[in-house]
């Protein structure tokens, strides 16, 4: 998904999905929007079985007149290697900084040309948004359910839908399509840890309530 690229955060429990992948992998996503193909899916936990592109029509018959899960696994294949995967190695050391900034300075530094690929790729992003992201997914990481994940992503999301950010990404990736983004602020050594703390305050009666209603 585009989040960060349109001055958003991943949500509908993307924090928690991506924050529960393998290593770093996730984050990676996360602060790239980069795409998972169907075998990095499956490496990522995000996918159980990998159906080939050439099989996807007959699997969505069968789907109409059998149970879904006999379905799939008849239509199944062996999963190829996975892309992201085999790049563990230099996304975990280089993402495992608590702050994007030292990330950044990990990712320039080091010999792979993915990992300087990646560091520019998330400098064009939302400063703001890339900042909040990596600050949602440290997070959720000790929360206990995926309901307290969606209710801060609620939190989140709702001050990113009032702030300037995402109508700014969604103007130039969408509607003009200049993929020019005005961020502002346009560097993230203007976004302070304040200004990024206020995406996760209380709702007040606001609140999506998930993980209270699920005691």
């Amino acid at each position: 998904m585009p989040e960060t690229g349109i001055g958003f955060v991943p949500d509908i429990g993307g924090t928690w999905l991506l924050s529960r992948a393998p290593g770093e992998l996730g984050t990676h996503l996360a602060l790239t929007a980069g795409q998972a193909s169907g075998p990095d899916a499956v490496a990522l936990g995000l996918a159980d079985y990998f159906v080939p592109a050439d099989r996807l029509p007959a699997l969505a018959a069968a789907l109409a007149g059998e149970p879904a899960e006999a379905v799939v696994r008849r239509f199944a294949a062996d999963v190829p290697p996975s892309p992201l995967a085999v790049q563990q190695d230099w996304i975990d050391e280089c993402y495992a900084g608590d702050s994007v900034e030292e990330i950044l300075r990990r990712l320039q530094a080091h010999p792979a040309p993915a990992a300087r690929e990646a560091a520019e790729t998330i400098k064009a992003k939302s400063p703001t948004a890339v900042k909040v992201t990596l600050a949602s997914l440290r997070r959720v990481r000790g929360l206990g359910s995926l309901e307290e994940a969606l209710d801060q992503e609620y939190r989140v999301s709702l001050r990113c839908l009032a702030g300037p950010e995402f109508p700014e990404g969604v103007r130039a990736q969408l509607v003009d399509k200049d993929r020019m983004p005005r961020w502002n602020p346009p560097v993230l050594e203007e976004v302070t840890a304040e200004q990024v703390e206020a995406y996760f305050a209380g709702l007040g009666p606001r609140e999506l309530g998930l993980a209270l209603a699920r005691t």
